[in-house]
């Protein structure tokens, strides 16, 4: 596999599987430079299957504590039923649940 890097960043520009020689890096470092790249930040090379799915897991974005509360947080069906189980038929179990539910969650994951 040969990436194309930009040194300042550490981001991939391109990728490209195959190719052995000098002249496919530099495919990859003219591809960059006609992209709008500036040629002392740019950084060609080959990568082992491994430091590939390195790079790509660099990209992932990071997830906030707000996108980790709402994947586990009740639908929000789930509230309303809740909560009209409490307020117009008087059973608030389903609500105690949910919200006890909801205060386990924002202690996995504080507001930063």
């Amino acid at each position: 596999m040969r990436v194309c890097l930009e040194k300042s960043t550490g981001k991939l520009i391109e990728s490209q599987s195959g190719g052995e020689t000098q002249a496919h890096l530099d495919t990859l470092k003219q591809n960059a430079i006609n992209a709008g790249h500036a040629e002392s930040d740019i950084e060609v090379k080959y990568v082992t299957d491994g430091e590939y799915q390195a790079i790509l897991d660099s990209m992932k974005p990071v997830q906030t504590y707000e996108d980790l509360r709402r994947a586990e947080y009740p639908s929000t069906d789930e509230l309303i039923i809740a909560l009209w189980e409490q307020v117009v038929e008087g059973r608030p179990e389903s609500a105690a649940i949910l919200q006890a539910k909801r205060e386990k969650i924002k202690l996995s994951y504080p507001k930063v």
